[in-house]
C-alpha cells in the first residue's frame, strides 16, 4: 500500500545524480548576486537555505506566469497544481494538499476570505500586483497555524512600505489575452519625502468566455452513475467556448508608512470588487432537461432554455497596520507587528429570463494579529518566538445557504530555533494552539493542538546541502466540515458535515537535496532541487461522495468524514546552463495518495489528485530579449477515487518572448506568450469541474510594461 511512485523517485535522482559531478566543487566569482530572504522564515533567510522547500516567484518569472488567478499563476511551480473552477477561480494545490490544508497570505498574514469554503469561490487576490509570491511546501503550521498543514502560499504586495525611496518610481502595464479576450491594466506608484513613504497600486482586468478545443461538456457514457453529466449535455452544451466564464474586476490599494532608522510603522487599505460566471452545466435545472441547445460563441446563454447561470459578485474592504523595530542589543535582533481586518462578501446571483436575482450571500468579518520577536546572540542559538491571534465572523445567508453562521477564535503561541556547527544547520520548532468553533446554533467544538517540527541540514560546499526533516502537525475541522448541511448550486453538490469531527494529525518526512550557485560560471551555476516527501495523516477530513442523490435538489450528496490517509511522491528539476545565452531545465513532480482503510463500496484513492508531470524548458537569455519553450505532460488521472471520473493524458506547450528597450529614457518590456499551442484539450483532475469546463485552448497573451 505504501509503494513508493518508482517514476517519480526516478526522475528525483537521476537529476540529482546528472550534476553530482558537476556540482562536487564550487566555484567563485569576483562580483556577488544580493541574496533575497524570504519572509516565509522570520529569521532573514535566503530561499536556499531554508530547510523547508521553498520556491520564490517574482521578477520578469512573476510578470511571464501571473494570470487572473493564482491557481493559474503557479500551476508551473514544482509541486503546485490548479484547482479550477471556470476561468474566475484557481486555487493551488499543493502535493495534493488544497482548500483547509494550503495558507494563502497576503504579506504574511491570512487573505481571510471565503476561498476555503468552496471550490467556486476565488481568492482575494491579484497576481498581477503581486511583487513576489513565496510558496513553502509540506507542513508549516509552526508559523502559521493549523490551516497550513499542507503548504503555504504567501503573496507579497508592497501595500505598507518598509523604507523611503529615493526619488518617486511606478510602472504601467497593459495586456491582451485571446483565450478569452481579456484586457488588463495595471499601475504601480510609490514615493517619498523625509521619514514617510506612500504607495499606490491598482488593477482593472475584463473578459469574455473561455475559447476551448470542441465541447464543454464531456460525458462519460461507460459510467451509468454518472447519468447527470450525460443529461446535462444532453440538454445544454457549447462548441469552442465555456458558457457563463466573463469576468470584470477592479481592485486599489494605498500604503503610508513612517520609517525611522530603527524601523518603520505603517498602514493601507485595499479594495478589491470581483463579478465572475460559474461555467455553464453544473448547475442545470432538471426540468429543463427536454430543451436540447448546443450553442455557438456570440450567443446570450442567459436567455437560452435549459440553463439557469450563476454568477458570483465578489467585494472586500481590507485594512492593515504593519511594524517593525530593531532593537540597539547584543541579544534581542528585531520586533514585528501586524494586524489585518477584512471585512469580505459575496452573493452567488441567479439567473433566470436574461435577469439576475440575489441567491446565498458569503461574509466573512475577520481579524487576524500577529506579534513576532526574533534574536541572535551571535552564539549557538538564534531564534524566534511568536504570538498569534484570530477570529472570523463567517455566515452564509438565504433559501440555499449551506453552512450555518459561525465564530471562529484562534491563539497560537510558537518558536523557532536554530544553530549551525561546523557543516551541520539544525532547525527545532514547537506550536500550541487553540481553536474554538461557535455555531450560531448547536454545541460549539474546542480542540487543542500541537505541532513540532525538526529539519538537520548538511552543507556538502556552501551553496549544496542535504537535508531531512520531520513534522508532527495537527489541524482543527473548520464550519464547513462541521457544520453543512444543504444544496450548494455553484457547485451542483449537497453537503453535509459532521460535529463530530476528530482534528486531523500529521506526521511529515521530508529528504532533499538542493544546489544553487548563482555566483558561479559553467556546469558550476547548475541549479538542482530534489525533493522526496511521506505524509501520513491521521483522520483526514474530506468530502466524500457518497454515490447518493438528494431528491429535492438532485445534487449528488457529498459527506465530510475522518478517514486515515497517507501522502507520497517526489519532485525535482535540475537547470543546466548552456553555451551562447542558452539554458535546458528538466522538471517532473509526482503525488500519490490512498486511504489506509477501506470501506465498502469506496475507493481507497484520495480524490482530486493531480496526476505525473515531467517536461523540459529551453530558454535563452541575451542583452535585450529572452524566450523560453516549455513543454509539459501531463499523465493520465486513474485513481480519481470513489464515484469520481479520470482524466485523459495530455501535453502542453508554451512559449514566452519578451524584449527590453529603453522609451523616452525610461525601461520598457514589450512581452508575449503563446499557450497551448497543441490546442490540446486539457481537463485538470484538481478540479471539480473537469467534466464541464477545460482549460483554454490555443492563445496569444501579449502586453507592454514601462518603468518610470
Amino acid at each position: 500500500m505504501y509503494r513508493v511512485n518508482t517514476l517519480a523517485l526516478a526522475v528525483a535522482c537521476a537529476l540529482s545524480s546528472a550534476v553530482s559531478s558537476a556540482v562536487s566543487a564550487q566555484a567563485t566569482t569576483n562580483e556577488s548576486i544580493e541574496e533575497v530572504n524570504v519572509t516565509v522564515s522570520p529569521l532573514a533567510k535566503p530561499a536556499d537555505a531554508v530547510a523547508a522547500p521553498v520556491s520564490v516567484l517574482g521578477g520578469d518569472e512573476l510578470r511571464k506566469a501571473a494570470a487572473s488567478t493564482l491557481g493559474q499563476t503557479l500551476n508551473s511551480q514544482l509541486g503546485v497544481a490548479n484547482a479550477a473552477f471556470g476561468s474566475g477561480v484557481g486555487l493551488p494545490v499543493i502535493r495534493g494538499q488544497s482548500a483547509n490544508r494550503v495558507k494563502v497570505l497576503s504579506d504574511n498574514l491570512d487573505t481571510a476570505d471565503a476561498s476555503n469554503t468552496s471550490s467556486d469561490h476565488a481568492a482575494s487576490i491579484e497576481p498581477l500586483l503581486a511583487e513576489s509570491i513565496e510558496i513553502l511546501r509540506g507542513p508549516a503550521t509552526l508559523r502559521y497555524g493549523s490551516g497550513a498543514i499542507g503548504g503555504v502560499v504567501n503573496v507579497i504586495d508592497g501595500r505598507i512600505p518598509t523604507a523611503v525611496p529615493e526619488q518617486m518610481d511606478g510602472a504601467v502595464e497593459m495586456r491582451h489575452d485571446t483565450a478569452n479576450s481579456q484586457d488588463a491594466g495595471v499601475f504601480r506608484l510609490q514615493g517619498g519625502a523625509g521619514n514617510l513613504a506612500w504607495y499606490l497600486d491598482g488593477v482593472y482586468r475584463e473578459n469574455g468566455n473561455t475559447r476551448i478545443p470542441g465541447l464543454a461538456i464531456h460525458a462519460h457514457e461507460d459510467h451509468e452513475e454518472h447519468a447527470v453529466v450525460e443529461q446535462h449535455e444532453e440538454a445544454f452544451n457549447t462548441d469552442g467556448f465555456v458558457g457563463n466564464t466573463s469576468a470584470r474586476a477592479k481592485s486599489g490599494s494605498a500604503g503610508l508608512s513612517w520609517v525611522t532608522e530603527s524601523g518603520f510603522a505603517g498602514l493601507s487599505v485595499n479594495r478589491l470588487e470581483n463579478n465572475y460566471g460559474i461555467p455553464l452545466g453544473t448547475h442545470v435545472h432538471h426540468e429543463d432537461e427536454g430543451d436540447e441547445h448546443t450553442l455557438e460563441e456570440g450567443h446570450d446563454e442567459h436567455e437560452e432554455h435549459g440553463a439557469e447561470p450563476v454568477r458570483i459578485d465578489l467585494a472586500q474592504t481590507r485594512y492593515d497596520l504593519k511594524g517593525e523595530h530593531r532593537f540597539n542589543s547584543e541579544y534581542w535582533d528585531k520586533v514585528s507587528f501586524r494586524l489585518g481586518h477584512n471585512n469580505y462578501e459575496h452573493v452567488e446571483l441567479e439567473g433566470h429570463d436574461g435577469h439576475f436575482h440575489e441567491g446565498t450571500r458569503f461574509t466573512n468579518d475577520a481579524w487576524e494579529s500577529r506579534v513576532e520577536v526574533t534574536h541572535d546572540a551571535g552564539g549557538e542559538w538564534r531564534g524566534a518566538y511568536g504570538l498569534q491571534l484570530s477570529r472570523k465572523d463567517f455566515a452564509a445567508i438565504g433559501e440555499e445557504a449551506f453552512i450555518r453562521p459561525s465564530i471562529t477564535d484562534s491563539i497560537g503561541a510558537f518558536s523557532m530555533k536554530e544553530r549551525e556547527w561546523g557543516n551541520w544547520h539544525l532547525d527545532l520548532g514547537a506550536r500550541l494552539e487553540n481553536v474554538t468553533i461557535d455555531p450560531e446554533y448547536g454545541s460549539d467544538r474546542d480542540f487543542n493542538l500541537v505541532a513540532l517540527s525538526g529539519a538537520l541540514q548538511y552543507f556538502l560546499a556552501e551553496h549544496q546541502h542535504l537535508s531531512v526533516g520531520l513534522t508532527s502537525a495537527e489541524r482543527a475541522p473548520v464550519a464547513e466540515e462541521l457544520f453543512a448541511d444543504g444544496a450548494h448550486l455553484a457547485e451542483s453538490r449537497y453537503l453535509i458535515g459532521d460535529a463530530n469531527l476528530d482534528k486531523e494529525n500529521s506526521v511529515n518526512l521530508e529528504l532533499g537535496y538542493h544546489h544553487h550557485n548563482q555566483d558561479a560560471s559553467g556546469w558550476h551555476a547548475a541549479k538542482v532541487e530534489a525533493n522526496v516527501f511521506y505524509n501520513r495523516i491521521g483522520d483526514y477530513i474530506y468530502a466524500a461522495n457518497t454515490g447518493l442523490e438528494d431528491e429535492e435538489s438532485e445534487f449528488a450528496i457529498y459527506g465530510y468524514q475522518n478517514r486515515d490517509a497517507t501522502f507520497y511522491g517526489a519532485e525535482a528539476s535540475v537547470q543546466f546552463p548552456l553555451a551562447s545565452g542558452l539554458s535546458l531545465t528538466l522538471f517532473g513532480d509526482s503525488v500519490r495518495a490512498s486511504f489506509d482503510n477501506r470501506i465498502p463500496g469506496q475507493s481507497t484513492s484520495v480524490p482530486r489528485l493531480p496526476p505525473l508531470r515531467y517536461g523540459f524548458a529551453l530558454g535563452g537569455d541575451y542583452a535585450n530579449w529572452n524566450w523560453q519553450w516549455r513543454n509539459t505532460h501531463a499523465t493520465a488521472q486513474q485513481r480519481p477515487g470513489a464515484f469520481e471520473e479520470t482524466t485523459d493524458a495530455y501535453t502542453r506547450m508554451d512559449l514566452t518572448a519578451q524584449y527590453n528597450f529603453k522609451l523616452a529614457g525610461n525601461d520598457a518590456v514589450v512581452f508575449a506568450n503563446a499557450r497551448n499551442l497543441l490546442d490540446e484539450e486539457i481537463r485538470n483532475a484538481t478540479s471539480l469541474l473537469r467534466d464541464f469546463a477545460p482549460e483554454a485552448g490555443r492563445s496569444i497573451e501579449a502586453g507592454v510594461r514601462l518603468h518610470f
